[in-house]
């Protein structure tokens, strides 16, 4: 029987069964990812747009409602670079659909080669050989058709075609030998489409992942260019996309701004995330974040990958040399200043908040959300055998709690509370990847970041509380005494992870000199500095150190701007576990 008109009902059931088709091949996608980063989780960010189709969308006998509200899930769902084509496919039917009650085939046709040249316009720089590629010849069919199951057939038959042709189109797939994986995603999907409208099936029996492995992929010696995935949600703008495209040039590639001004999607590769986000700000208001490090990414397909990775919060401070070394992943927390929202380490570095520090009035912070936890452990999960989070001491902050939710959802996920935050949190979370990369089992690598816990201490040299007590980290009164009096505190925390002032002196000379006392208490089996904006001093606070226990620090770096937030400019901070336990 043929089907000549094609209402609402028809397309969201018919979008659904392409979805649930996709999802199923979800990791199969992540293992061919090569092109344009072999970073592996094509299929992750086009099975969340499959899933947010399925739990967003609605359905209509009006073909233009349901068009609608698949484009808008589509929208919100769209992560990477073959997800935002592929929402911008969806966002370009609707445009053409948009006063259908009902099309014919001519319309349908009509509309879908608006959404590949919207497709198309969403790139800087389009490259055949891609999901671009397989849109195109799917669609471009010659013979006059007026039914639509003939339609969803023959488009079918042309795009498993084109996939076979992509390694022809595209070096990195032929050396790699596989199809573009997001063309693949695509040709799955309308799959399930076609299935359902030759069919009327929405569960095809065959959806059961395919067999993968992982280790196709990586190269030690590929060169990803750019190393970050950033994306981001601008709404309430009043500028042409065009124009946000031409702003972004320059500091990326893979450059995509899909939707309207009002809400428009952007994705670059880059080097340097938070000039893309500074210059974002500027077109409207700053909706949603994300960042991925791809060079980690990829490193978590190699084939001598460790059983066990260590995630860390981004109130931990290491130097990037060192986690790239132990293939140490970060989880950003939330810095808001003046009611604007930046990822921690990432939208904002540090030299950029020094500027706001006193520019501004108000600073808090927050948790990862959920969203960002979930993404980052779930792809770890598809790579690892254990996932190791250690976090900041949960009496700071929610972040474990939250963590710790998740990891009930996750069995491979391991969560340890540090008690401890800044360096110290960071010398911790540096020596469980050490024993990761050797091969220690998780068990005995949280049994002996218990042990060394109980022994790790941090104390901080701070110029003033003003900022403390504006971040809510120390009481208004004790801030008060400690303003008129002018004391120059040592911070730190105690064995639960509390905050407390170690010590109380009227000079950073005085300052510093109960810091070194207190690393007496017993003898130093490491340490490291950080610092907020104040170099020489922690340089010079490591040469006196060096000379009381004989070792170098681990390291010197400077401090996160959450970090920064509540120890204020000139902070030196010295991180050490002891060869015991110190009150």
């Amino acid at each position: 029987m043929e089907l000549i008109t094609l209402k609402g009902n028809d397309l969201y059931q018919a979008f659904l069964a392409g979805a649930r088709r996709l999802i199923s091949r979800k990791k199969y996608l992540n293992s061919i990812n090569v092109f344009p980063v072999p970073d592996g989780d094509t299929g992750t960010n086009m099975s969340f747009l499959m899933q947010s189709i399925i739990d967003k969308a609605k359905s209509s006998e009006d073909l233009s409602e349901t068009a609608a509200s698949i484009a808008t899930a589509a929208v919100d769902g769209s992560r990477g670079n073959s997800g935002i084509i592929f929402a911008e496919f969806f966002v370009g039917l609707y445009e053409k659909l948009k006063n259908l009650r009902q099309a014919r085939l001519e319309d349908f046709r009509q509309a879908i080669s608006y959404a590949i040249f919207r497709s198309y316009q969403a790139i800087m720089n389009p490259v055949e050989g891609t999901i671009l590629t397989v849109l195109r010849k799917a669609f471009d069919i010659k013979e006059r058709l007026t039914d639509f199951k003939t339609y969803f057939r023959t488009s079918l038959e042309q795009a498993k075609t084109a996939l076979k042709e992509t390694p022809d189109e595209l070096e990195s797939l032929k050396k790699n030998g596989v199809v573009d994986a997001g063309a693949e995603g695509f040709t799955t999907f309308w799959e399930g489409v076609a299935i359902y409208m030759e069919t009327g099936e929405r569960e095809s029996a065959d959806l059961k992942e395919a067999d993968v492995s992982f280790d196709i992929i990586y190269d030690p010696d590929y060169d990803m260019g750019k190393r970050y995935c950033t994306e981001a949600v601008i709404l309430d703008g009043k500028t042409e996309l065009s124009s946000v495209k031409s702003a972004l040039n320059d500091i990326g590639d893979s450059l995509i701004v899909s939707g309207k001004p009002e809400k428009m999607h952007v994705h670059i590769h880059t080097d340097n995330p938070e000039q893309v986000f500074l210059r974002l700000r500027t077109y409207g208001r700053l909706n949603w974040q994300k960042i991925d490090d791809m060079k980690l990414q990829q490193q978590a397909m190699a084939k001598d990958r460790p059983e066990t990775v260590v995630v860390v919060d981004s109130i931990a401070d290491i130097p990037q040399d060192l986690m790239d070394t132990y293939q140490i992943h970060m989880l950003p927390m939330n810095l808001i200043v003046d009611d604007i929202s930046y990822l921690d380490k990432q939208s904002v570095k540090i030299d950029t908040f020094y500027e706001m520090m006193d520019k501004y009035s108000t600073f808090s912070s927050s948790q990862p959300d959920s969203g960002t936890i979930e993404r980052l452990l779930g792809f770890l999960s598809e790579h690892y055998e254990n996932i190791l989070v250690v976090t900041v001491a949960g009496a700071l902050s929610g972040t474990y709690d939250a963590l710790c939710k998740y990891a009930g959802t996750n069995s491979k996920v391991k969560v340890f509370d540090s008690l401890q935050n800044s360096g110290a949190e960071g010398l911790l979370a540096l020596e469980a990847a050490r024993m990761a990369s050797d091969g220690i089992k998780i068990e005995e690598i949280m049994a002996k970041l218990e042990e060394k816990r109980s022994k790790t201490r941090i104390y901080v040299s701070v110029k003033t509380l003003k900022y403390m007590i504006k971040g809510g980290r120390v009481g208004k009164v004790t801030g008060m005494i400690a303003k008129i009096l002018n004391l120059k505190p040592v911070v730190s925390l105690d064995g639960t992870g509390h905050g407390i002032i170690r010590e109380k002196a009227f000079s950073i000379r005085q300052n510093e000199k109960k810091i070194l006392k207190l690393l007496q208490k017993a003898p130093i089996v490491k340490y490291s500095i950080i610092h907020a904006d104040a170099l020489n001093r922690a340089e010079k606070m490591a040469e006196k150190i060096t000379k009381l226990c004989g070792k170098a620090p681990e390291f010197i770096t400077e401090i996160s701007p959450i970090v920064a937030a509540n120890a204020g400019t000139g902070a030196v901070g010295i991180a050490v576990e002891f060869s015991r336990e110190v009150k």
